[in-house]
């Protein structure tokens, strides 16, 4: 090595040193930031995603929802206000309501419903459209009548006549009853092959009908009362279908009950499924 790389390396010594030194002294004045997070919401809707309309002759294009509003318990007691316009115009204004505890359908003049929130913040609200339904999505608004007036939006579609795979279920298949009347409601939906379409098929939950205190009522399309207690009949369309509404209005207890869907006819095929009622609680 020559004298004058000899110097040029004892030179820069220190500055190799010093960086390297220098190297852990910064990584580790490194802090890590803390992320803010952003607030959950104050109110959300749930609505059940999509149903193929039912029914023939005079119920043609019929459908049913169960429409679920749920805000921060600091909001109890205060109305929310549901708008189903667009339901409401697809259904050619025919559009019926009611509310779990006071299952008493009265057709909507205006596609509003207003609800009244429990002391979890939660309120339900049962709807039913048709006939002539038509085919599409439709966009539905819950907002809160007090501040800061929060509005919030979820979807429900209506799909055309088709077959669909056999079956029965429950939709919602749980729900947080009311926390002051311990209500409940959901869409049973029975589906059989075409080849069995206008047979009569029984829907029947003894199980829901004890844990609900012996009150069980079970409405068809266009909020047509069909039966009181534990079982009701209906009729399959042309495709196979058919449609009720299920609703225990007071002191229904938690925990799941058995829906089965039996045809009256050969080969009289069961079908079952679960709707579980769950305990009043906080949501959002």
């Amino acid at each position: 090595m020559t004298h004058f790389v000899r110097k040029l390396v004892l030179a820069c010594l220190p500055l190799l040193l010093l960086a390297t030194w220098a190297m852990p002294a910064q990584a580790a004045s490194v802090h890590k930031v803390k992320t803010h997070q952003a607030p959950g919401p104050l109110c959300v809707v749930h609505s059940n995603p999509s149903m193929v309309e039912t029914g023939f002759l005079l119920t043609e294009s019929s459908i049913a929802d169960v429409i679920q509003v749920e805000c921060r318990p600091i909001f109890s007691q205060n109305t929310v206000t549901i708008d189903v316009s667009q339901l409401f115009n697809q259904c050619q204004g025919r559009l019926f309501a009611f509310l779990p505890f006071a299952p008493v359908p009265v057709p909507l003049v205006i596609p509003q419903i207003v609800v009244t929130l429990d002391n979890d913040g939660n309120a339900t609200a049962v709807v039913f459209g048709g006939p002539s339904c038509a085919p599409a999505t439709a966009r539905i608004f819950a907002s809160l009548n007090a501040p800061p007036f929060p509005t919030v939006s979820t979807t429900f579609t209506v799909l055309p006549p088709n077959n669909t795979p056999p079956g029965v279920t429950a939709s919602p298949r749980s729900e947080v009853e009311d926390a002051v009347f311990s209500s409940v409601a959901t869409v049973v939906q029975v589906e059989f092959p075409s080849s069995q379409a206008e047979k009569f098929v029984t829907l029947k939950s003894d199980e829901l009908f004890a844990r609900c205190a012996g009150g069980l009522a079970w409405f068809g399309p266009e909020g047509a009362l069909l039966a009181v207690g534990p079982e009701a009949v209906v009729q399959l369309d042309n495709n196979g279908n058919a449609f009720a509404v299920v609703v225990g209005p007071l002191s229904c207890a938690s925990g799941p009950s058995t829906i089965t869907a039996e045809l009256h006819t050969v080969p009289y095929t069961t079908f079952a499924s679960t709707f579980t009622v769950l305990s009043p609680r906080p949501t959002v």
